[in-house]
């Protein structure tokens, strides 16, 4: 289970919209501030000012948002956080203890089709679906060898590079055309 291999925290409990704030003392990560691949854009993660009595979750190296909100329950591992941050509360924060299953291999794990189709099953709400903490620390986690977790990282990892270039490429071929019917039109 999920639970037994790292601990799962909400998101930081902003109350209403996460307000910018030009001179605060932290980024505040929300679900569009991640790409389809679970890639935070940091370029656009808000800064806002991060104030209470208690002291915030701060994200660290290695943990792993989960988006337990929307129609979309994905997972994405932060390999890099450039200074103090936190997630929205439309996250979960995962972060692993076992150093047995590695937080790229479990991210990738939450992202594949037979955990997801479990997500699917258990999500509740009408108006909007959502993942309760507990069906997630009862996610069962197969965990494979070091170096077979390592192996599914690159392999993802070049999946997701081919993606980008295949995209790209698909821009380009729409522009060409579009050029061509503008010379033509």
């Amino acid at each position: 289970m999920l639970a037994d291999l790292a601990v799962i925290k909400a998101g930081h409990p902003f109350r209403g919209k996460i307000e910018s704030v030009k001179d605060g003392n932290a980024k505040a990560i929300q679900i569009r501030d991640l790409d389809e691949y679970g890639h935070v854009i940091w370029n656009q993660v808000v800064r806002t000012e991060i104030s209470g009595r208690k002291k915030p979750e701060w994200l660290e190296r290695g943990d792993i948002l989960f988006a337990a909100r929307g129609l979309r329950n994905f997972a994405g591992c932060l390999n890099d956080i450039p200074e103090p941050t936190v997630c929205g509360p439309h996250f979960f924060q995962i972060h692993v203890h076992n150093h047995q299953v590695l937080p790229e291999y479990l991210a990738w794990a939450l992202n594949q089709q037979p955990i997801q189709k479990y997500f699917k099953q258990s999500a509740e709400g009408s108006a909007q679906l959502s993942i309760r903490k507990a069906v997630l620390e009862n996610t069962e986690i197969a965990i494979p060898t070091l170096a077979k977790q390592e192996s599914l990282i690159a392999l993802n990892k070049a999946v997701i590079r081919e993606q980008k270039i295949l995209k790209a490429l698909l821009v380009t071929r729409e522009q060409e055309m579009n050029f061509i019917a503008q010379d033509i039109l």
